[in-house]
């Protein structure tokens, strides 16, 4: 679970922004909205499970989860992936030359079984300098490393006060400079650093529902090709969605010379998805089944069932739905996935060609205690102001970015602004009351 990230020069973010999932506990609205993660000597602090980011476009919004899936992404890779010459693949805010010759800064506080950390690295474009985590297992920090780099000597530093945690000297010495000590320590099976490893890569989700999405179908396909447990869940969802659909088919073909590859193709199954991509038209390979190392020639089919006039059911092609009930589909598995793993996600663009109201049931669903037990949440961002007038939403779950006169992004939560209680958000939002809107005074101009 996310308690808090922060985030300091990157992108279109300058000075450290910073995103809390602690519930305002003089807020006693929509209870089943929380977490009690039963932190020592913190019983009263409760968790959000999620948050939404309101903003005009080009205010940074994005940025705020393109930070958190930066800092997934390196911690994931920096040991494995990145060479040893090779750049971190920071960027950092570029409008002012100071900022472009400081590091950036990612922090992170989470919960994991229980026990609380934080951690967090500073970094430029060529090199970590600094690297720390501390944990609370008892409620008290236990320092378990900080590694900071000395530029007048050229080496790092390693401080370590925790008895719990043993520093692994000759791990230390295999931490490359463009790479981190916890990315290190996982693929040398060291078991603490690999539980907050593993929060990044396992715990963490990102799903782009935006103009440059490409989410895929063949999730929520799988698990009904496979007859996994929440199929049952998936076709209800389908029906319930109003959609007309009564049931769904999925089934695999071979590419055939109908798709203009040769009969040799269609028989190798040793292809790289690399190769794969590179062989074929992307609205092609968009459809292929592409896992692991090699990919299969085969297409992927899906085919809704639609009760007709006779009372037979039709089917019809996925493709030739609205784009609507495909993005839904698409949507339906990853959502139970996120659900029965407790998974934190973040969404870019939820709304995304889903009407209002669905999107307000799929976060009826994981804000419902009933069927997030795990402790799942998502932060997602939106342009839809509907959902600050319902019940669905708590006022500490809303915040707003917008840029400064320099072109930095600035994040701040609703509660800044203490509404009255019976104050209507989507009137107070739109007429700029708490910023975070498009100022175009005299309207868009062609001449």
């Amino acid at each position: 679970m996310l308690i808090e990230f922060k985030v300091t020069n990157f992108r279109s973010i300058k000075d450290e922004q910073v995103l809390s999932l602690v519930a305002n506990n003089y807020d006693h609205s929509l209870p089943e909205n929380l977490i009690h993660p039963d932190l020592a000597r913190l019983p009263r602090v409760k968790l959000l499970k999620g948050a939404t980011i309101y903003g005009p476009n080009a205010s940074g919004k994005s940025n705020i989860l393109a930070a958190l899936r930066f800092m997934a992404n390196f911690v994931e890779n920096s040991a494995t992936r990145i060479a040893p010459n090779d750049p971190t693949g920071t960027k950092p805010f570029c409008l002012d030359e100071e900022s472009l010759s400081k590091p950036s800064r990612f922090e992170v506080m989470v919960v994991i079984e229980k026990t609380r950390y934080v951690y967090g690295f500073t970094l430029d474009k060529q090199r970590v300098f600094q690297e720390y985590l501390v944990a609370f297992p008892k409620g008290s920090a236990q320092n378990w490393f900080r590694r900071t780099y000395d530029p007048k000597k050229n080496n790092y530093t390693w401080d370590h006060s925790a008895s719990f945690f043993k520093l692994d000297t000759e791990l230390c010495n295999k931490t490359r400079p463009n790479s981190l000590f916890v990315s290190t320590g996982a693929q040398f099976n060291n078991a603490q650093l690999t539980t907050i490893y593993n929060w990044f890569s396992e715990g963490l989700a990102f799903i782009n529902l935006g103009l440059k999405s490409r989410l895929g179908r063949s999730f929520t396909a799988s698990l009904i090709e496979e007859q996994k447990q929440n199929v049952t869940a998936i076709i209800a969802l389908l029906k319930s969605a109003d959609f007309g659909i009564t049931g769904a088919d999925v089934t695999h073909k071979e590419l055939t010379a109908d798709f203009g590859i040769t009969g040799a193709d269609v028989t190798h199954k040793e292809l790289t998805a690399e190769e794969i991509k590179a062989k074929y038209p992307p609205s092609m390979v968009r459809d292929m089944e592409i896992t692991g190392k090699s990919a299969g020639l085969k297409t992927l089919e899906i085919s809704f069932k639609h009760r007709g006039a006779s009372g037979k059911d039709a089917n019809i092609d996925f493709t030739e739905e609205s784009a609507g009930t495909q993005r839904f589909f698409s949507l339906v598995g990853p959502w139970l996935d996120i659900l029965e793993h407790g998974y934190t996600v973040l969404i870019d663009e939820l709304e995304t060609s889903l009407h209002p109201m669905l999107v307000s049931d799929f976060l009826k669903l994981l804000f419902s205690s009933k069927f997030n037990k795990k402790g799942a949440q998502v932060i997602f961002t939106t342009h839809n102001p509907i959902l600050l007038d319902t019940d669905i939403i708590r006022r500490d779950q809303v915040w707003f970015t917008e840029k400064d006169d320099n072109g930095a992004t600035h994040l701040y939560p609703l509660t800044d602004y203490k509404p009255r209680k019976a104050e209507s958000l989507v009137r107070g939002y739109l007429a700029g009351r708490y910023g975070a809107i498009p100022f175009i005074p005299e309207g868009l101009k062609i001449k």
